[in-house]
């Protein structure tokens, strides 16, 4: 309880966004056909047969989404482009907590492009 008496919310528990020091770091591919391991992504009834066409901005808007928010920083290395990255940013729908962690990275890509 606080000194008033009230009781303060309680902070969930959120994994910490994965963010490189810069996004050349950043080598994924940007067309084709590609799937997620069960770790990042586990909804529906048959995860491992979800692909995300690259090709499609909403489809790599949707699996930037998840990256971003589940993934380590090995996966965002691996899984993500910078340039790609920057393109969707406006219409990502990302925690602010994420939002908040890459916002300078993304800040410093668009200046230098």
């Amino acid at each position: 309880m606080g000194s008033d008496g009230s009781t303060a919310p309680r902070p969930g528990w959120h994994r910490d966004a994965a963010v490189p020091h810069e996004l050349s770091e950043l080598h994924g591919p940007t067309d084709g056909s590609i799937g997620l391991p069960a770790r990042l992504f586990w909804s529906g009834p048959d995860p491992r047969s979800v692909r995300w066409d690259l090709t499609d901005p909403s489809r790599r808007r949707d699996f930037y989404e998840i990256v971003l928010v589940q993934g380590t920083l090995d996966d965002v290395r691996e899984l993500l482009d910078g340039a790609a990255l920057i393109q969707l940013w406006d219409v990502m729908y990302l925690p602010k907590r994420v939002r908040s962690a890459w916002q300078p990275l993304v800040d410093s890509g668009r200046t230098a492009a």
